[in-house]
C-alpha cells in the first residue's frame, strides 16, 4: 500500500529552488535512503515533504491526504522528523525531551496517561537509553543524543519516520548502531523509512531501495543491487570507485580510489 506518495516537487530558498520536480512514492513499511553530494538537495527534500520551507510548490500525499492541508498536529500524528543533530545547549532532562513526542496525542490540559508512560518506557528500552534517562541532553556524547532524538520521534508512534543525515558527526559503531535501531523498527513495528546520508556504503545493507539526487532532482532510484555501481557512482559523486561484493552480505560495496599526485 502506498503511504507517501509526490509528484513534481520543487522547493527552494530566497535565492531559487533546490530542488525541481520530484516525484516518487513510498509503499508502507519501506526503508528508503536518499543519496547525492553536499548541496545536491537532500535536507531540502526531507524538509519539502514536510512542508517546512515556505517556496514549496507540489503535491504530497500521505495516506491519500494533502500533506500541505493538514494541520501541525495532524502532520505530526503522521511524519515524525529526526534534524541532524548540532550543539546543544539546553538543559531538558532525555526523559523530558522524548516525553515531548507524546504532545501530539494529547490536549492542551491533559496529563501523562498509562499509555504515555507505557509508549515512553517501550521507546528507551528499543534505543537502549533507559539508563540515563534523567540526565540532561546537553551532557551526552553525539551518538546518545541521537538516540534520544530517535526515541522522542518513535514516541510519537507515527507511520513515517523522516531523518536527516543521522549517522553525521557519530563514530563508526554509532552509526552502525542508529541504523540498527532503525532496521528494528521497520521489521518489528512496521514504520516506513525514509532517510537521507552522505555514508553510502552504510545505508546498503539496510535500505530496501536507494535514490540519488544530483543537481536537485532524481538522476536514479532503485534497489542497492542495480544502483551500486561504478558509472552510477561516477555520474553522481563524480569520483573515481571499486565496486566488490561485501564478504558477509554479498550485497555491493564501495572501495574509493585514493588520488595520489606524482611527484615531479
Amino acid at each position: 500500500m502506498t503511504i507517501l506518495n509526490v509528484l513534481n516537487l520543487s522547493a527552494g530558498y530566497g535565492n531559487g529552488d533546490i530542488i525541481t520536480d520530484i516525484s516518487f512514492s513510498l509503499e508502507q513499511g519501506e526503508f528508503i535512503a536518499i543519496l547525492g553530494r553536499n548541496g545536491s538537495g537532500k535536507s531540502t527534500l526531507i524538509k519539502a515533504l514536510q512542508g517546512l520551507l515556505k517556496n514549496v510548490r507540489g503535491t504530497v500525499e500521505v495516506g491519500e491526504k494533502n500533506a500541505f492541508s493538514l494541520t501541525a498536529q495532524h502532520m505530526a500524528k503522521q511524519i515524525a522528523y529526526v534534524p541532524q543533530i548540532s550543539n546543544l545547549s539546553f538543559e531538558f532532562s532525555v526523559l523530558e525531551i522524548i516525553h515531548m513526542g507524546r504532545y501530539v496525542h494529547q490536549g492542551r490540559l491533559e496529563r501523562t496517561t498509562s499509555m504515555d508512560k507505557d509508549a515512553i518506557q517501550d521507546v528507551m528500552e528499543l534505543t537502549e537509553i533507559h539508563h540515563f534517562r534523567h540526565k540532561k541532553i546537553a551532557h551526552l556524547s553525539g551518538g546518545e543524543q541521537q538516540r534520544v532524538f530517535i526515541a522522542r520521534a518513535l514516541a510519537q508512534d507515527t507511520p513515517l519516520l523522516f531523518l536527516d543525515e543521522p549517522s553525521s558527526h557519530l563514530d563508526i559503531s554509532y552509526q552502525v548502531e542508529i541504523y540498527r535501531i532503525l532496521k528494528r523498527l521497520q521489521e518489528e513495528k512496521g514504520k516506513t523509512i525514509l532517510t537521507t546520508e552522505h555514508n553510502i556504503n552504510l545505508v546498503i545493507p539496510y535500505s530496501q531501495r536507494l535514490m540519488f539526487l544530483k543537481d536537485g532532482k532524481i538522476f536514479a532510484q532503485g534497489p542497492p543491487e542495480k544502483l551500486i555501481t561504478k558509472s552510477y557512482i561516477q555520474d553522481v559523486f563524480r569520483t573515481d570507485v571499486d565496486i566488490r561484493k561485501n564478504a558477509h552480505s554479498g550485497l555491493p560495496e564501495i572501495s574509493f580510489i585514493p588520488t595520489i599526485e606524482e611527484k615531479p
